[in-house]
């Protein structure tokens, strides 16, 4: 939940959430975190009807960096906070099953 999370998490998971609204009009579009991982790794990209530049891409990259892992929605526990490592098993997870 958002007001589980410590500052510099919780600054991620509200410019994750910006950015969803910014793409989608939503809160939190499903799958958004791995999308933004994916900028993250990759550079920037489209998603919905927001181009991910540059600034955006290191914006996630340093908020990442300050908390030292990642966000992760779901409805039982909202906004979650997990490790690097945690979310980069999570992340290997959902692209080999994407693919």
């Amino acid at each position: 939940m958002l007001s589980d999370l410590a500052e510099p998490q919780r600054a991620l998971a509200e410019f994750m959430s910006c950015l969803s609204e910014e793409a989608w009009h939503a809160e939190w579009m499903r799958g958004l975190e791995y999308d933004l991982w994916r900028a993250v790794l990759d550079g920037p990209f489209q998603i919905g009807q927001l181009t991910l530049g540059p600034a955006h891409v290191t914006q996630l990259r340093q908020w990442s960096e300050a908390c030292g892992g990642w966000i992760v929605f779901d409805d039982a526990t909202e906004d979650s906070f997990v490790s690097v490592s945690r979310w980069g098993s999570m992340y290997s997870a959902y692209k080999a099953a994407s693919e």
